[in-house]
């Protein structure tokens, strides 16, 4: 005879049923706010402050936002730099700024003016609308701060960990003809703008802006190539929609390839980097992807299959005890050019520490990536494509987790693909110096296969972003519109701390008399 079926403990008389449970999700639901932070970040000459200005707009008239501010992180650096005396010449001005910027990064930390955001502005702002309201606590509020602009990680970094789901990191850019020409008419001359843009890019002190390493991070990029209002509307609109939740919108054909080139970086385990690459036809439609990492025999690339033991594994970091053979090979190198030279009398031997150490560091030497064992993540998406589908590389495009580098692109050029699209910048990369000839940089050169910074929604929040929300779509076998004035963030989060949060739940608890207020459950007869 079977064991009777345990049973379920019994509910107070006065338990309000399933009515109290939904009661108690309405109770935390309200603690959550439809409150957004957008940080923006480019590099000089891409039209910021023009996307902030539209930002703001959109939401404040189509998304029924009650306060949007805009808060520029250089009207700090002149308020925290009362000494200074700003050039009025647009040269000086920003030359100057940058800086004023540097110091008091130097001196109060690299992320000192997006702290002054948040401590002077944007929390400062929750408590002025709780003191209007006449409450106790915060309360969830329709409301927007636009930072204008990140310039460096620990800025990043810092909102991440204070907004989490709450902060959009964008990247706006534009074609490098374009924002020198924006800088041209702001009164710069060649030289001069030449040297904003390499200060702004990546300055080579450890308290400078690093916009070339912090803006691959973005969680959006935005690609403005046009000089007008609607372009920005139309970009800014699909990215607002697109966290809303307000649209159903699906990716564009580069959004799909480039997710698939960052999910191919997963595959690899090259102890340097991971990098991914998806080739498409001329259509857009993908062809292949593929991965940095050692070639087998028979064809392909090393992987962890489940019928196989690591022992037929030959990659680097199952080969004596985990090497990286490319800088091995460098050390290697090093050393013999000292040796030469000490037996040529041009070094001391008692030097020959310090001398191998700084040729390794110090020269072109460390930057070399011919010496590796695996195959680069473009070469094998190439290869691949060029297996399985033949002709239709010709013309194709290539999307890429990192800039090419200079041994890709003559494989790229040969391969008759057309354009590539990378998020990441490589600065070992050689590619336009070598290949000038049939490669660029620039939008407008059809003549030369094209390198350009990829415009879209970033891989890593593709899933969060276009991925359904379970019964959002439709209601009724009907689609289910949603007004934006009245719409919620797709990854809304609380104000509350995780201890008040459950505190809440308690509470509830409390209040159907399962809990007792010393946190004993109640007895039931």
């Amino acid at each position: 005879m079977s064991d009777p079926k345990p049973q379920a403990a019994s509910l107070p008389t006065n338990a309000p049923g399933l009515v109290s449970i939904t009661s108690t999700r309405k109770k935390l639901q309200t603690t959550y706010t439809s409150e957004l932070v957008i940080a923006l970040c480019g590099p000089i000459g891409s039209p910021i402050h023009r996307v902030a200005e539209k930002l703001k707009s959109i939401l404040d008239n189509d998304f029924g936002y009650e306060q949007c501010e805009i808060i520029r992180l250089s009207d700090f650096i002149k308020k925290y730099s009362p000494q200074s005396q700003i050039p009025e010449d647009e040269h000086g001005k920003i030359k100057e700024l940058i800086r004023l910027g540097d110091v008091l990064r130097q001196t109060k930390g690299l992320s000192v003016l997006v702290e002054l955001a948040i401590g002077t502005k944007i929390t400062k702002d929750r408590e002025a609308r709780k003191v209007q309201a006449g409450e106790s606590s915060y309360k969830p509020a329709r409301v927007c701060h636009i930072i204008d602009s990140v310039k460096n990680q620990e800025e990043l970094e810092l909102l991440r960990k204070v907004y989490r789901d709450m902060l959009y990191f964008v990247g706006v850019f534009s074609p490098t003809e374009a924002r020198i020409k924006n800088l041209e008419q702001r009164g710069m001359d060649p030289a001069q703008l030449h040297e904003l843009i390499n200060k702004d890019s990546g300055e080579e002190v450890d308290h400078g802006q690093t916009v070339r390493d912090t803006f691959p991070l973005a969680d959006f990029f935005l690609r403005i190539d046009s000089d007008t209002d609607t372009q920005i509307t139309e970009r800014v609109t699909r990215f607002l929609h697109i966290i809303q939740g307000t649209k159903i919108i699906t990716p564009t054909k580069a959004e799909r390839a480039m997710y698939a080139a960052a999910s191919a970086a997963g595959n690899s385990a090259c102890l340097s980097r991971q990098v991914g690459a998806a080739v498409t036809d001329e259509n857009g439609e993908i062809l292949a992807t593929g991965w940095n990492d050692v070639p087998k025999f028979g064809g392909n690339l090393y992987g962890n299959d489940a019928d196989k033991t690591n022992s037929e594994d030959n990659r680097c970091w199952n080969l004596e005890g985990g090497v990286c053979f490319n800088d091995r090979e460098k050390k290697l190198t090093a050393e013999t050019v000292v040796s030469d030279l000490i037996d040529a009398g041009f070094i001391q031997i008692a030097q020959k520490a310090q001398a191998i150490d700084r040729v390794y560091k110090s020269s072109k030497l460390r930057n070399l990536i011919e010496l590796s064992r695996s195959v680069h993540a473009e070469m094998h998406a190439i290869i691949t494509a060029s297996q399985t589908a033949g002709e239709r590389v010709k013309g194709g495009k290539l999307y890429c987790t990192t800039y090419p580098c200079h041994s890709c692109a003559r494989l790229i050029i040969a391969a008759g693909i057309e354009e590539v699209y990378y998020i990441e910048p490589y600065r070992k990369s050689l590619a336009i110096k070598l290949h000038s000839d049939a490669c660029s940089e620039s939008e407008t050169d059809k003549g030369k296969v094209r390198l350009l910074p990829y415009d879209g929604v970033a891989p890593n929040k593709y899933l969060k972003l276009f991925r359904e929300i379970p019964g959002t779509r439709k209601a009724d076998g009907k689609l289910v519109k949603v007004n934006p004035k009245e719409s919620y963030p797709r990854f809304d989060n609380s104000l509350e701390s995780l201890p008040a949060l459950e505190a809440l739940v308690v509470k509830s608890l409390e209040e159907k008399e399962l809990l007792e207020p010393n946190g004993h459950a109640q007895q039931t007869a």
